[in-house]
């Protein structure tokens, strides 16, 4: 039983010590991907883009910078936290890497209730009204924070360039 439990010791030592490298190493990575990150929310230059960091959320900030004149559209709808709402997005990285985007799909509409996003995406929507078109630069603590989401990285801001399009409806429908 001894020289069992030795020899199973002796095969678990090498195997956790490549396994605690290949680990390390993808933490480096990752943290300095973060560091990466972290400098570039620095850099958003606070004339052209809006900080916003509502009630609700004000540790999860926002950047978001108009491309038309809300004075046209602000007499338009705003989703509530409920709605259902259809946005056009292209989605990036800050190297300008592209995550995804709804012109790939048959109708270039991406249909969601507003709290199913990421706090980030849900801060610019409720922000805005039918009609506006933003870049928005979520930081990664209002996106995906540490979390490995498909290709990307943990601790990725996201820039989406969004247009809001419609409002389907005002509450979550009934499942």
């Amino acid at each position: 039983m001894k020289k069992k439990f030795t020899q199973i010791v002796a095969l678990l030592i090498p195997a956790t010590m490549i396994l605690t490298g290949c680990l390390k190493s993808n933490l480096d990575e990752y943290e300095t991907w973060k560091d990466t990150n972290d400098a570039y929310l620095t850099t958003i230059n606070q004339t052209e883009y809006q900080k916003i960091a509502p009630d609700w959320a004000p540790l999860n900030p926002v950047y978001i910078k108009w491309h038309n004149d809300r004075n046209l559209t602000a007499s338009n709808l705003t989703p509530m936290s409920t709605s259902t709402v259809d946005v056009v997005y292209e989605l990036e990285d800050i190297n300008g890497t592209k995550i995804e985007n709804t012109y790939s799909k048959a109708d270039s509409v991406y249909t969601s209730t507003v709290n199913q996003n990421v706090v980030g995406m849900m801060i610019a929507l409720t922000s805005m009204h039918v009609g506006d078109s933003v870049t928005l630069i979520v930081p990664y603590a209002s996106g995906y924070g540490a979390q490995i989401r498909d290709s990307m990285l943990p601790y990725t801001n996201l820039i989406f360039h969004m247009k809001l399009k419609n409002i389907r409806s005002f509450e979550k429908p009934n499942s």
